[in-house]
């Protein structure tokens, strides 16, 4: 339960965490979130900054990391150590491996050699999407194949690459009057992360924590990769502010609000 003397982003914290906990049996699933609420109660004090509650709660991760951790059998081998006894600090342990594990245990189990082994869904991102018309031919398109080739991720289950690039890549011009070059490895970037965010928001509302596990952990990626580093122009972290730490919340809002402008410069449109 909740209770009134609680800081408001542990009370939405605990709503989301009941919401995706179901699969958990009923008397570890109450153990667990007296456990979850127990510790965010001691690191939330319910007179901290909303600011403040965010920074700790986007550090402690997301509901969905902790039922994919507790899932995959990390909490029955905790409490294997300790039976019949509540562990205060198992939260802690757990959170812990989530967060030093949780990508690699998703790479090596779901991520390397091929797309995510996860039940595929039905992708805006696919051979032909919505949108402008492509072609293969061009200096765009040869880099975004080339960049496609390059990408150190892969796509979720059920999405692929669109063929060719939109048409009219290559007709802008700089200020020396050549022709713009990175355009097609935008194009693919930005495929990609439409794919994971869509792949994201339907594994949330099919409330699959596994793919909504894998689908964090990329999106989370994009932040800290190179492309976002050297190429995209977010020096106050906004992308991250708000899209990123409202999923550490459990809350879908970023990045449904962020998907039809990730898509776009994609070129890939009216996906919802």
């Amino acid at each position: 339960m909740t209770t009134e003397s609680d800081h408001p982003f542990v009370t939405r914290y605990l709503q989301q965490f009941d919401e995706v906990a179901e699969p958990i049996p009923g008397a570890r699933r109450a153990l667990l979130r007296e456990e979850v609420a127990e510790h965010l109660r001691e690191a939330v004090p319910a007179g901290s900054s909303n600011a403040d509650a965010a920074a700790v709660i986007a550090q402690f991760g997301s509901p969905a990391e902790i039922l994919g951790q507790e899932l995959d059998g990390a909490g029955q081998a905790l409490r294997a150590k300790q039976p019949g006894h509540v562990v205060r600090n198992t939260v802690v342990i757990v959170v812990a491996v989530i967060v030093a594990a949780i990508l690699s245990v998703l790479a090596s189990h779901l991520l390397i050699g091929s797309q995510v082994t996860a039940n595929p869904g039905t992708s805006v991102v696919n051979k032909h999407p919505e949108g402008p018309d492509r072609i293969t031919t061009g200096e765009g398109y040869f880099e975004y194949e080339a960049a496609i080739k390059a990408m150190p991720d892969p796509l979720p289950a059920g999405a692929e690459y669109p063929d060719g690039v939109p048409v009219g890549l290559d007709s802008g011009t700089s200020d020396s009057g050549t022709l713009e070059s990175g355009a097609g490895t935008v194009v693919a970037h930005f495929t990609w992360l439409c794919a994971w965010e869509s792949e994201y928001l339907i594994a949330m509302s099919k409330k699959d924590a596994e793919r909504q596990v894998a689908a964090e952990s990329m999106i989370t990626k994009w932040s800290t990769s190179a492309f976002y580093l050297n190429v995209i122009s977010d020096p106050d972290k906004g992308w991250t502010t708000s899209v990123i730490n409202p999923m550490k919340f459990g809350d879908p809002s970023g990045v449904r609000q962020d998907r039809p402008r990730t898509c776009a410069q994609a070129s890939i449109i009216n996906v919802g």
